[in-house]
């Protein structure tokens, strides 16, 4: 998954329509927010896993933006940082399906992160 959502960011998509690729962007920006700001916090993010809705995920985005993307963020002014943040603010709201779910769960588990490989 990450090397084929690194290629469509890569291109510059204006907007990821695939909610798959979509979760991963999310859930693998926010982790990178939080690992480069607090790692001790990363597992956070987890939490992602009780989002009902796409809706409920942007708002955890969010929040993770607010507590975690300031002072101790080294991307915070950087267009790779704001380019990440425009996809996940550009889909509609959806319902999060148990697969959606798993799949949460599963790319919390990626190491390695779009914004430093853009």
């Amino acid at each position: 998954m990450f090397e084929r959502v690194l290629e469509r960011i890569r291109s510059k998509a204006e907007l990821i329509d695939d909610k798959d690729e979509w979760i991963f962007v999310v859930i693998n920006t926010m982790k990178a927010i939080i690992d480069n700001s607090c790692k001790e916090d990363v597992s956070f993010v987890g939490r992602a896993a009780d989002c009902h809705t796409t809706m409920e995920l942007q708002a955890m985005y969010d929040t993770i933006q607010g507590k975690y993307g300031r002072e101790g963020f080294s991307y915070r002014n950087n267009p790779k940082y704001y380019y990440l943040s425009s996809l996940v603010a550009r889909y509609p709201n959806e319902e999060l399906t148990d697969k959606d779910r798993e799949n949460i769960e599963r790319y919390c588990e990626v190491e390695e992160y779009l914004l430093y490989n853009i």
